[in-house]
């Protein structure tokens, strides 16, 4: 066979192949101008539709982007459709006919990209109907987290009709997602009372999975007559499912019980009497028995636990311990916030255990403050959490040793070569000896020391806040950068946050509405929202409040 005779055959089927596939062209200045519409089958704001083909025609070749989770169809029809793009159509058919007299929002997002550069049709949404008119109602507003200043972006916002509807069991009829920005907005709405929620759907499935998804609601419906704005819905993460026994046996050295879920609060007592002695594990779903009573083979117990949600578990169960011999978890503590204020007089802070304390030797908690100033700990400076094995510690001390201290290795006050005696070189040592605390299980902690340098007045600031609100009952909470609690007042309109190390900070306002002295995050099942917070910005719209040494910021507003 001649090779060269029929090459040319080859070289035609190849340059077919290259003209019929569709790819991005190479050379020449990027591509940034989306896809522009130039007309749909059915038009926008159309009636009478009887099809179940929607077919969207633009200016130049295109490609889809995952667009079962890009395009969001109202009234939802549970993604039963297909959709496809050959050249410059994007042709969609629906599985199923379509309802009678409904109007349908189809809001394609990020679905329908160009073939060159990817770049998204901007704003793609169409609505026809299948009656006579067109629904032209809208819900909008904005998805908030109450306990962070973040936009909620990404957020699946719903709407249904019915007072059954279960947000953990049923799928609603019309949504939406919410921009960077955290804002929604549902269009195509008729007349009618509708109930709302948010759900940060991470499964897809439009379904609340409390125990791994954020979500939020608001118990009021909404009856919709004319478009309805600043519709806030807050996203907190809140596990409602039933509180459970999982399990409850002997473990290593003590008898553990295990919950389904957190507790809040737990009580167990013995039906003989015997004095049980228990903690929260790891976590609050679990709690942990110590070995205290007598050599028995089991002690009937009676547990009562109580979760966020107000759900309860009450029950009994027999408390037995390994009869082998085990070696015990090591006993660990671990001190933080610590802080000694020189202007106040005071040494605060916390210390953290692993298991129940039994004994402590106040003598071994020190606060050095040079080799002859040291200051003891006594019994009523430490307040006990037995649940969470948490010493809080709150000294006052005497301001004279410490507001004209000096650092360790400083030169002393009297001048080499002077007569008299030279200053006392200066510790400034949080110490806990050996045997400081002794667990319940009878081992002992190990030394721990510290630098502790005492917080001169000019080396702190002051926060003062204004807070305007008409309600009550309110909490004005001053938070650290990563949103945790430093300081609070209850219901105070003038408030300063005084003694604060140089920082970012935030500033945050709780409207406590059951008046129990907390953010509550609400209860879906007996149509409790969440309390409203309110966070503090400056005028560059950042919720950071810089504070310097030796500074005063404020009075600073904030208002619900």
């Amino acid at each position: 066979m001649n090779v060269k005779k029929h090459l040319h055959w080859l070289l035609y089927i190849l340059f077919a192949l290259s003209c019929a596939r569709q790819t991005t062209p190479t050379g020449g200045p990027k591509d940034t101008i989306p896809p522009s519409f130039i007309s749909s089958n059915p038009a926008k704001g159309q009636i009478n539709f009887k099809g179940q083909e929607v077919e969207l025609t633009f200016n130049e070749a295109l490609l889809l982007n995952n667009p079962k989770e890009q395009i969001i169809i109202t009234p939802d029809i549970q993604k039963k459709y297909d959709i496809t793009v050959r050249k410059n159509k994007a042709h969609l058919e629906f599985e199923n006919p379509l309802n009678d007299s409904t109007t349908y929002s189809i809001n394609f997002r990020d679905a329908i990209q160009d073939i060159t550069e990817k770049n998204p049709v901007v704003n793609m949404k169409i609505a026809f109907s299948t009656g006579t008119y067109i629904d032209s109602l809208s819900i909008e507003g904005k998805v908030t987290n109450p306990l962070e200043p973040k936009e909620v972006k990404n957020a699946t916002v719903a709407l249904y009709q019915s007072d059954t509807f279960d947000i953990f069991r049923h799928k609603p009829t019309y949504l939406t997602q919410t921009n960077d920005k955290g804002l929604f907005r549902i269009e195509n709405l008729k007349h009618g009372t509708y109930f709302i929620y948010a759900i940060d759907d991470k499964n897809r499935n439009i379904i609340v999975d409390s125990k791994n998804e954020a979500y939020g609601f608001l118990a009021d419906t909404i009856i919709l007559h004319s478009n309805r704005s600043a519709v806030n819905i807050p996203l907190v993460k809140l596990d409602a499912r039933p509180l459970k026994l999982m399990n409850a046996r002997p473990y290593n050295t003590y008898f553990n019980i295990k919950l389904s879920k957190n507790l809040s609060a737990f009580t167990l007592t013995s039906e003989s009497g015997e004095i049980m002695i228990s903690s929260f594990a790891e976590d609050q779903s679990g709690i942990k028995v110590f070995n205290t009573i007598a050599p028995t083979d089991s002690v009937k117990v009676r547990m009562r636990g109580i979760d966020s949600v107000s759900n309860v578990v009450d029950t009994a169960f027999y408390v037995k311990f390994n009869k082998r011999d085990v070696k015990k978890e090591a006993f660990t503590m671990q001190p933080s916030a610590f802080k000694v204020l020189a202007n106040r007089g005071t040494l605060t802070g916390q210390i953290k255990f692993n298991k129940p304390v039994l004994d402590v030797n106040y003598d071994s908690i020190l606060y050095k403050i040079d080799s002859l100033n040291t200051i003891r700990l006594q019994p009523q400076d430490l307040r006990w959490d037995s649940l969470r094995n948490v010493a809080t510690v709150y000294k006052v001390i005497d301001k004279s040793l410490v507001t004209t201290a000096r650092e360790n290795g400083h030169p002393a006050a009297t001048q080499p070569g002077a007569k008299g005696p030279r200053e006392k070189t200066k510790t400034f040592q949080l110490y806990l000896g050996k045997s400081a605390f002794v667990s319940i299980e009878l081992d002992s902690s190990a030394q721990v020391s510290e630098p502790l340098k005492p917080l001169q007045f000019d080396e702190t600031g002051i926060i003062l806040v204004t807070v305007e609100t008409k309600e009550s009952s309110f909490i004005v909470q001053l938070l650290d950068k990563t949103s945790k609690v430093i300081q609070s007042h209850r219901n105070l309109k003038k408030v300063s946050f005084e003694d604060l190390t140089p920082d970012d900070y935030q500033l945050r306002l709780v409207i406590d509405r059951n008046n129990d002295g907390r953010w509550s995050p609400g209860n879906f099942y007996k149509r409790i929202e969440a309390e409203p917070t309110v966070f503090y910005y400056n005028e560059q719209r950042s919720p950071a409040i810089k504070l310097k040494a030796n500074f005063e910021i404020g009075p600073l507003l904030i208002t619900y």
